[in-house]
C-alpha cells in the first residue's frame, strides 16, 4: 500500500469520507483488500445478489429488457412480523423493477435525481451527463454601477430562443440576517448615511473579519462592487466574489445564491418565492421594466407591456454576503471545496474567498456564511503571494497564482500551515485563469492509473496556456518538484484569460478564452489543447482556435453536456460551442445577448463605472460548477419519497436496505429524514450518513436515530461518490421496511 505522508486523513475524513475510497495517486489510497469491488449484502434475510446478473427469480424480465439480479436478490425482510411492510425498488428488488427517474416521461412527484443515471443493467450509477444544475453563472462587473449575476441554461429550450438567460440577481443582499432591511438603498448609488449603524440592525454582513459598531455585525458595499468570479457548489448554489476595487477602495465581500427556489427564503411572508426569472420567455433578463434607468425591486410598476423579472434587494434567493478582510483589498480568487464537518459529499459547499492585496483567504461556511478560518499565504523564495484565482483538488490542495507573473502558490486546506510555491520555466507573460483536471498517468505498480490533477493557467499578454503537473506521491514537498508545459498557438496574440477542462476519453481537453481586445489583433476564440500534451513548449495550429465573433472573451467553461461556453466582456454576450465526443466544435458558435436595454447609451445609469452601465461579463472561473462536481468532489445523488400508511396507522420506519457495488475509490451512503407533510420534509433534518446496509433508523446512536417516527412521510438520500473516475458505486436496489400501528409508541 502507498500512502502519501502529507495528508492529513483526521480532517478529510470530517469534510467527506475519502479516507476509505482515495485512488488519486498521492492522495493515500486503499490496501490491497480493496482492489476488488465489495458488495453491500441483505443483512437479515438473504445474500443479496453477490454481483452475478442473471433473470430474476420468477424468469420475467424487466422493463425495457434489463436483466435482473440473481436468485436471493431483495428478499423479505419482514417475515411474519403483523403490520410489518415493505417497498422495493430496483432490478435486484423484490419484486424488479426500474428505477425511475425525473427525466422519465411521465416524470415522478417522488424521486430526485443530480449526477447518476441508469446503466444497461438499470443500476444506478454516476454519469455527469445527468446533473440538474444545467446553468452558467456569469459576473455583470459594471452593470448599473453596481455589479450582477447573469444565469444562463445550458439546456437548449424546444422554441426560439434557442439558448437563454432564466435570472439575473444583484449581488449582494442587505437581508442576510433575520433584522435586516435595504434602509432605502437605491441599486448603483452610495447611501448617504451609515448603514448598519447599530451593528445589528439594516444592511450587515452575515459575517466578517473586521467588526462594526458595538462590536456587531459591519455593513455590506451597495454600490461598485464589480462582482468578476463565480463558483457553482454541489448543491448548485452560486458564490460571487466581489472585488470592490475601483473606482474605489471599497468594502469586498462573497455573496450566495441558491439555485433552486425550495432554497429560498420567504422573507416577506406571503407565501410565495419573490424572484427573478423569464417571465416572457424572451430569453433576457429585463431588469428596468418601468424605463427609469434604474434597477427594478418588487415594487416596481412596469411600462405597458414589460413584466417584472429583476427583484434587486427584494430577491428572495439572494441567501446572505459575507465581508472579506479589511476595505480597499480586492476580493478576487474564489474557490469551492467541501464543508467542514461534512460526512457526505452532497451538501453546502465551503468557500475559499480571497483578497488579493494582502493574500489572504477566508473560509466561508456553507450553510451559514461564518467566517470559520482565515489563512495568510506566507511569502516563499522572498515573493508575496497576491492570488488572481483559485482552484481546490481532490487532495485538498488550494492552488492560487500570481498575476501576470509566474509563480503559483498552494496550501492543504486540511492543515493550513503547510504552504508551498512552484514556478513556470518556460517563460511566456504569466498567469491569468486557473482549473484543475482529471489527467492519468499510468500505474508504475501495474494497477489502474493514476489520477494525477494537472493545474492549468490562462497565458495574460499573449495567446497561449500553461499546464502544472504536481508529483503526487513523494508528500507535501512533492507538490512543487513537478513539470510545466507551456502551449501557445500560432499566429496569434490573443490574450489568454479564463480556462476550463472536460473529461471527455479518450482525449481530454483545456479549453482557454482567447479575449481579443486588442485592435488589430486576432479575433477572440476559444482555444483548445489537449491534456496530455508533453512537457516544455508546445506550439498548436489554427485548427485548435475557434472565433467566438464576439469582442473580449475572458471566460472558458464547460458544461454537464461537454458543450463550451465563452464569456465575452466586449460585447456582453455568452458564446455557445457545440462539441461532439471527440472534441470537435461542430459548426458556429450560438450567441446569447446579456444587455437588456441595448438602445441606451453605455452611460445610461446614474454612476457609471468608467463610463459603462451595461452588464460587460467579467467571469472566467468554475461557473458552471464542472470543476468542482467532476473533478474535486464528484458526486451524484438520488432521493425517493415514500409515504406511509393510511387508514388512520401511524407509520413507525425501521429500516433501509440497499444492494450495491463499491469498487475500490468508491462510496454509497443512505440518509433519511421525515415529516408528517410531504412539503415539511424540505426543512426536515437528515440522520447522519450509514454507509453499510442495512440502516436501523431507530437506532439511538449515531448516524441514526430517524426524528420524528413515526411519521407519515421519509426521504431516503443515496449519495455516490468516487475518488477513482475509472469506476462508479452501483445501486441495484433498496427495500424500506415500515410497521402500521395504532398508537405512537412511548
Amino acid at each position: 500500500m502507498r500512502k502519501s505522508s502529507w495528508v492529513v486523513w483526521g480532517p478529510i475524513v470530517g469534510l467527506v469520507g475519502w479516507a476509505s475510497m482515495s485512488a488519486i495517486h498521492g492522495c493515500g489510497g486503499g490496501d490491497e483488500a480493496a482492489n476488488n469491488p465489495s458488495h453491500s449484502f441483505n443483512a437479515d434475510g438473504g445474500a443479496g445478489s453477490a454481483g452475478k446478473g442473471g433473470a430474476p427469480p420468477d424468469g420475467s424480465v424487466l422493463p425495457d429488457g434489463m436483466p435482473g439480479g440473481s436468485a436471493g436478490a431483495g428478499a423479505s425482510h419482514c417475515g411474519n412480523a403483523p403490520g410489518c411492510k415493505e417497498s422495493s425498488t430496483g432490478p435486484t428488488g423484490n419484486p424488479p423493477g426500474q428505477f425511475p427517474l425525473p427525466s422519465d416521461d411521465p416524470a415522478p412527484d417522488n424521486v430526485g435525481a443530480d449526477g447518476v443515471g441508469r446503466d444497461q443493467n438499470g443500476y444506478l450509477g454516476l454519469d455527469s451527463t445527468h446533473h440538474q444544475f444545467d446553468y452558467l453563472w456569469i459576473a455583470d462587473d459594471v452593470a448599473y454601477g453596481v455589479g450582477f449575476v447573469s444565469k444562463v441554461s445550458t439546456k437548449p429550450f424546444p422554441t426560439a430562443p434557442t439558448w437563454r438567460e432564466v435570472a439575473r440577481y444583484v449581488t449582494f443582499t442587505c437581508k442576510s440576517n433575520p433584522t435586516g432591511s435595504n434602509e432605502d438603498v437605491v441599486l448603483g448609488q452610495p447611501h448617504p448615511g451609515a448603514l448598519c449603524a447599530d451593528g445589528v440592525n439594516g444592511c450587515c454582513s452575515v459575517s466578517e473579519t473586521v467588526k462594526g459598531p458595538n462590536n456587531g455585525h459591519a455593513a455590506v458595499n451597495v454600490y461598485q462592487n464589480r462582482p468578476s468570479r463565480t463558483a457553482v457548489d454541489i448543491n448548485g448554489d452560486v458564490w460571487i466574489a466581489n472585488r470592490a476595487h475601483t473606482p474605489a477602495e471599497l468594502q469586498s465581500s462573497a455573496t450566495k445564491i441558491a439555485n433552486s427556489e425550495a432554497d429560498c427564503i420567504d422573507r416577506n411572508a406571503n407565501g410565495k418565492i419573490d424572484t427573478s426569472k423569464d417571465a416572457n420567455n424572451d430569453g433576457i433578463i429585463t431588469t428596468d421594466c418601468n424605463d427609469d434607468n434604474l434597477p427594478d425591486n418588487a415594487s416596481t410598476v412596469c411600462a405597458a407591456g414589460k413584466v417584472l423579472e429583476f427583484y434587486g434587494l427584494d430577491d428572495e434567493c439572494i441567501l446572505f454576503t459575507t465581508n472579506t478582510g479589511q476595505m480597499g483589498q480586492y476580493g478576487r480568487p474564489l474557490a469551492l471545496g467541501p464543508g467542514v464537518g461534512q460526512t457526505r459529499a452532497y451538501g453546502a459547499s465551503d468557500a475559499w474567498a480571497g483578497t488579493w492585496k494582502d493574500g489572504t483567504f477566508y473560509r466561508i461556511q456553507g450553510k451559514t456564511g461564518q467566517i470559520i478560518d482565515t489563512v495568510k499565504i506566507q511569502d516563499q523564495a522572498g515573493v508575496a503571494s497576491v492570488p488572481y484565482g483559485a482552484a481546490v483538488d481532490r487532495c485538498g490542495i488550494l492552488w492560487a497564482p500570481n498575476e501576470a507573473n509566474h509563480q503559483l502558490f498552494y496550501f492543504d486546506t486540511a492543515n493550513t500551515s503547510m504552504q508551498g510555491m512552484t514556478q513556470n520555466p518556460h517563460g511566456g507573460s504569466g498567469f491569468y485563469g486557473i482549473a484543475v483536471d482529471g489527467f492519468k498517468q499510468p500505474n508504475p505498480d501495474g494497477g489502474a492509473p493514476l489520477e494525477i490533477q494537472q493545474i492549468w493557467l490562462g497565458e495574460v499578454g499573449a495567446s497561449g496556456a500553461y499546464r502544472y503537473r504536481p508529483v503526487r506521491d513523494q508528500g507535501f514537498a512533492g507538490l512543487g518538484t513537478g513539470t510545466w508545459a507551456f502551449v501557445t498557438f500560432t499566429g496569434g496574440s490573443a490574450q489568454g484569460r479564463g480556462i476550463g477542462v472536460d473529461n471527455r476519453t479518450p482525449t481530454a481537453y483545456a479549453w482557454v478564452a482567447l479575449d481579443g481586445y486588442v485592435p488589430g489583433s486576432p479575433p477572440a476564440a476559444i482555444g483548445r489543447i489537449p491534456t496530455n500534451i508533453a512537457d516544455g513548449v508546445s506550439v498548436l495550429g489554427p485548427e485548435n482556435t475557434f472565433p467566438t465573433g464576439q469582442v473580449g472573451t475572458l471566460g472558458a467553461g464547460v458544461a454537464n453536456d461537454l458543450d463550451i461556453w465563452g464569456i465575452n466582456q466586449g460585447t456582453s454576450s455568452a458564446s455557445h460551442f457545440k462539441v461532439d465526443a471527440a472534441g470537435n466544435v461542430i459548426g458556429a458558435p450560438d450567441t446569447v445577448p446579456l444587455d437588456d436595454k441595448p438602445a441606451a447609451a453605455e452611460d445610461f445609469c446614474a454612476n457609471p463605472v468608467s463610463g459603462q452601465c451595461k452588464p460587460h461579463p467579467y467571469t472566467y472561473s468554475d461557473f458552471t460548477g464542472f470543476g468542482l462536481r467532476n473533478f474535486t468532489v464528484p458526486h451524484g445523488v438520488y432521493t425517493w419519497i415514500q409515504q406511509g400508511c393510511l387508514g388512520g396507522k401511524k407509520t413507525k420506519w425501521k429500516k433501509i436496505y440497499w444492494d450495491a457495488l463499491t469498487p475500490a475509490g468508491t462510496e454509497l451512503t443512505v440518509q433519511a429524514r421525515s415529516a408528517d407533510t410531504k412539503p415539511a420534509l424540505n426543512t426536515a433534518t437528515y440522520t447522519g450518513a450509514f454507509k453499510v446496509s442495512p440502516a436501523d433508523l431507530e437506532v439511538k446512536q449515531a448516524p441514526g436515530p430517524l426524528a420524528p417516527n413515526p411519521a407519515d412521510y421519509l426521504q431516503v438520500e443515496f449519495d455516490f461518490t468516487t475518488t477513482n473516475s475509472e469506476e462508479s458505486p452501483k445501486l441495484k436496489s433498496f427495500q424500506i421496511v415500515y410497521e402500521c400501528v395504532d398508537d405512537v409508541p412511548q
